[in-house]
């Protein structure tokens, strides 16, 4: 029997992107540019696409005279079929984000996957949250967890 492939929708990428881009816009000691700038520059270079994910990043961020980029992947986005007391799937998450230097270096990975799981499986995480989350909530909580080691900037609690 094969296994079952989930669909990442298509809004996901978007909400992940507006999470990591809210948050990164408040450190301390960085200039962060709005997404729809690397779009802009990106979507005119047709060339771009044929290059793979970390050199097509690192030529976007010397087009904008960056020092670097944020790339990324959601893997998962599966909303919880259910409500907030109780949901059968629960909501699921994953996804990576890498810092790319103008010249090709990777200087930051972060990775987050979070299927939320049934109180009587994961009792302080359940407690955490009080209840069943969206994918939504799931992917904002996951952001700030891998932004907790992200090594450029002043954020919160540092």
């Amino acid at each position: 029997m094969p296994k079952k492939t989930m669909v990442v929708p298509g809004h996901a990428a978007e909400t992940v992107t507006e999470l990591f881009w809210g948050r990164l816009r408040d450190r301390k000691g960085l200039l962060v540019l709005p997404p729809g700038d690397a779009v802009r520059v990106s979507s005119a270079d047709e060339e771009l696409v044929t290059m793979g994910m970390e050199k097509a990043a690192a030529a976007v961020a010397k087009r904008l005279k960056a020092d670097a980029a944020l790339i990324g992947l959601v893997s998962v986005y599966q909303e919880r079929v259910g409500s907030r007391l109780g949901a059968d799937p629960s909501a699921t998450v994953g996804f990576e984000a890498k810092i790319v230097a103008a010249d090709g270096q990777v200087l930051w990975v972060g990775g987050y996957y979070e299927r939320q799981r049934p109180m009587t499986e994961d009792l302080m995480g359940f407690l955490q949250r009080w209840a069943f989350v969206t994918a939504a909530e799931l992917a904002e909580y996951g952001v700030a967890e891998v932004l907790r080691d992200f090594p450029f900037g002043v954020g919160e609690g540092k």
